[in-house]
């Protein structure tokens, strides 16, 4: 099995970040998919930092 890991900032459109991952997931046997999010930044300026995690054949 492989793992391929995607990473979405807030700054990043999240359509395109969607796109990015279906259009792997078209292409390979998944296994299992795992998401977290975080926050990121300082005080001044927050946001979040999605990851995804495609583990696959």
């Amino acid at each position: 099995m492989k793992t391929k890991f995607f990473y979405h900032h807030f700054w990043e459109s999240k359509e395109d970040f969607e796109k990015e991952i279906n259009d792997f997931m078209a292409t390979v046997q998944v296994v299992d998919v795992k998401h977290s999010e975080a926050t990121e930044g300082h005080y001044e300026r927050i946001g979040t930092l999605t990851s995804v995690m495609v583990l696959y054949k």
